[in-house]
């Protein structure tokens, strides 16, 4: 197992930070520079993805289900070495921002483990796991994740 430096935690912590706002903000050329070129995302419960044109698609589809006020917030981040990479595990908030005060709402909270590993051209995610605290199916797998009046 590789140690990993302060540089190198600061890379990764950045890298979760850039995944966040590439994704909200709708800079899909930015994930290019955050994933390695065949990643695979598992959402317990829900199913397995592969790619980094289903990140971007679905990237492009949460902009397109909120009106582009998509957001993620992480908290708890830590990092650990693992092989010749590292696993930064945080918690996730995920909301849509609304319009207006008072409209923002909760989607979803958990866990992610993202599997990094260093590059020539710096850390990517390679693998990803989200583990969410309520079950849920996402919309392009048919399920509408508007709330309940």
């Amino acid at each position: 197992m590789t140690a990993l430096t302060a540089d190198d935690r600061f890379a990764i912590s950045d890298l979760v930070a850039r995944f966040c706002f590439a994704s909200d903000f709708g800079d899909y050329d930015a994930l290019d520079s955050i994933f390695t070129e065949n990643p695979v995302t598992e959402i317990e419960g829900v199913g397995t993805f592969d790619g980094l044109e289903w990140q971007v698609q679905h990237a492009r589809d949460s902009e397109r289900w909120t009106n582009g006020q998509n957001r993620h917030v992480i908290t708890n981040l830590w990092i650990e070495p693992e092989g010749d990479g590292a696993v930064a595990h945080y918690r996730v908030i995920n909301v849509v921002a609304g319009t207006k005060p008072g409209e923002p709402r909760l989607v979803t909270t958990g866990r992610f483990d993202d599997h990094v590993v260093r590059t020539p051209a710096g850390w990517r995610i390679a693998r990803r796991r989200f583990v969410p605290d309520q079950p849920f199916v996402m919309p392009e797998l048919g399920a509408d994740l508007t709330p309940e009046a």
